[in-house]
């Protein structure tokens, strides 16, 4: 019921931005969006060993709303309205994995044991940095963006180091949300900024 209700509030929002043929490229950011959670739903047909795939094609059409907001606050749907999807997914994406390490590797304590666990994580933070990184040289973002994710990747890296600690998965969540407010206003700093 609560999903009926918000499809409803949703379809009069949408209704009310597309009214008169303005904001038509938000039809175009909700076909990708769609497409994404299609690809999601598909994937989760192959059972468990494909959940984290599934919901990182899922977060595609989750950060849809970065470039869809931004399009309607500007009226331009550019390389910055894609950085910015680009970039809340990349962020959303080392959440999911950083959740998913910790579920599968709740009893690791010494450091070789999470390596073990996490390397493939641990691989893909180094990578993340250097596309930040790489991105900020090459202009396609300023180099404030970098600052949005040193929390998350300082977060991800010290986990294999720290002590030992049990999972608590709210803790977890929670500690995941304030990750996640951060991260997006360090983002709209940096893109204020530039």
């Amino acid at each position: 019921m609560a999903s009926l209700a918000l499809a409803g509030v949703s379809a009069v929002c949408l209704t009310g931005l597309t009214w008169g043929g303005r904001n038509m490229k938000l039809v175009l950011i909700g076909a990708g969006a769609a497409l994404a959670f299609v690809a999601q739903t598909v994937l989760r047909m192959f059972g468990h060993k494909a959940r984290m795939v599934s919901q990182l094609i899922g977060a595609i059409g989750l950060t849809a709303t970065a470039p869809a907001a931004y399009y309607v606050g500007t009226g331009r749907l550019d390389l910055r309205a894609v950085v910015l999807w680009v970039a809340n997914w990349l962020f959303a994406s080392n959440q999911i994995h950083f959740v998913q390490l910790r579920i599968h590797a709740a009893r690791a304590s010494t450091f070789r044991e999470k390596f073990d666990k996490g390397m493939f994580f641990l691989l893909a933070q180094i990578l993340l940095l250097f596309a930040i990184v790489l991105a900020t040289l090459r202009h396609y973002i300023a180099p404030l963006v970098i600052l949005a994710f040193v929390p998350a990747l300082v977060r991800g890296t010290w986990w294999f180091f720290r002590e030992h600690q049990p999972l608590d998965v709210k803790q977890l969540g929670w500690s995941e949300m304030k990750q996640g407010i951060t991260f997006g206003i360090l983002l709209a700093i940096a893109f204020l900024v530039r």
